[in-house]
């Protein structure tokens, strides 16, 4: 502000208040926005990445380990579902292991790419020039070199639109519909079952995913429920993941089901933290040791990490009696009850 502009405000007190409250407004909000990303750094006040899902028993055949970590690493880095970058780099050099050009030196067969995640370096600037990353901290940033590779190609995803939209950053990295459909599929393939750890709760799905998945059969009432937002994150996410691998009909949710148990205790579904799946791929829940139902209890039972149900309950004990968290009553034949306690 200048000398003149300085005066004219001295000269006119009854505009000085309201200006001064604009600037400390205007200050505590700056201030506010610091400390918010400090805290934000220190205690994790940043979006969820949207993996949660550990590798299934495909992606640890077929990944190599090494390989394995760096999409892992640069996936919670960048925010960016590991599957998706591991499905890249299989269909791209099948995680390095292709002897194609441009796959270890050079360009590939177009000219334009290279290195285990075909990033282009065509251009000016390239797509490589401009997202690369010093993975491996070693000073140099090379496409041929994973640990570098990886989280560039992570890098660019979350710049092109993911994890809101893995569809257009998928078209953004290869032009072609059949690049992406094949790229999803592949990391559906890789996403196992969920496997959140102390740092990273649970909470990486979001209703929207459940409630729009039509693999997730819902009662008018139970998508009501979700949409109250009282219903546990624990549940949301496994709801997400199981709809990612199997057709299932819902039966009970929170206010669809009794209050209390046959026991009298307050029951988890009247808290939001349980469900019960009477319907697994096309088949009814009949208590059986053999089918769908009987392999997502399975699936279930396998589980580890805050997302393992301390309640998963069935015709049968499903993890053996040394575990009590999965436990067999004759009143579960029809239905599999998956909950959490508070």
């Amino acid at each position: 502000m200048s000398d003149s502009a300085l005066a004219a405000d001295s000269a006119a007190p009854r505009r000085l208040a309201p200006a001064m409250l604009a600037a400390v407004g205007l200050l505590v909000a700056l201030l506010l926005l610091i400390v918010m990303g400090i805290f934000g750094a220190i205690f994790g006040l940043r979006p969820l990445f949207s993996g949660g899902y550990g590798p299934s028993g495909l992606a640890r055949a077929e990944i190599p380990p090494a390989y394995l970590r760096l999409y892992e690493a640069a996936g919670r880095e960048y925010g960016i579902d590991p599957w998706v970058l591991a499905a890249i780099g299989w269909v791209e050099t099948e995680h390095g292991r292709s002897h194609a050009a441009g796959v270890h030196d050079g360009v590939n067969g177009f000219g334009c790419c290279a290195g285990p995640m075909q990033i282009e370096l065509k251009g000016s600037p390239s797509t490589w020039h401009q997202y690369a990353v010093d993975g491996d901290g070693d000073g140099r940033r090379s496409p041929y070199d994973p640990a570098d590779a990886i989280p560039t190609a992570a890098r660019y995803l979350r710049d092109a639109g993911a994890p809101e939209d893995y569809r257009a950053a998928l078209y953004a990295y290869n032009h072609a519909d059949w690049y992406v459909a094949e790229v999803l599929a592949k990391a559906e393939q890789y996403r196992g079952a969920p496997s959140a750890s102390a740092g990273q709760p649970a909470g990486s799905a979001s209703v929207r995913d459940v409630l729009h998945n039509p693999r997730v059969a819902l009662t008018p009432i139970q998508q009501a429920d979700l949409r109250s937002g009282t219903i546990d994150p624990r549940l949301i996410d496994t709801l997400a993941w199981i709809g990612r691998h199997h057709s299932v009909v819902i039966t009970a949710l929170k206010s669809d089901h009794a209050e209390y148990t046959v026991d009298g205790a307050v029951s988890n579904h009247a808290a939001g933290r349980a469900m019960d799946i009477g319907e697994v791929d096309g088949e009814v829940c009949r208590g059986t040791r053999t089918g769908k139902c009987a392999d997502l209890v399975r699936e279930l039972a396998a589980v580890q990490g805050p997302l393992r149900a301390t309640e998963l309950i069935y015709c049968w004990d499903p993890d053996g009696p040394d575990d009590p968290r999965g436990f067999a009553r004759a009143d579960h034949c029809d239905h599999i009850h998956v909950g959490w306690d508070g």
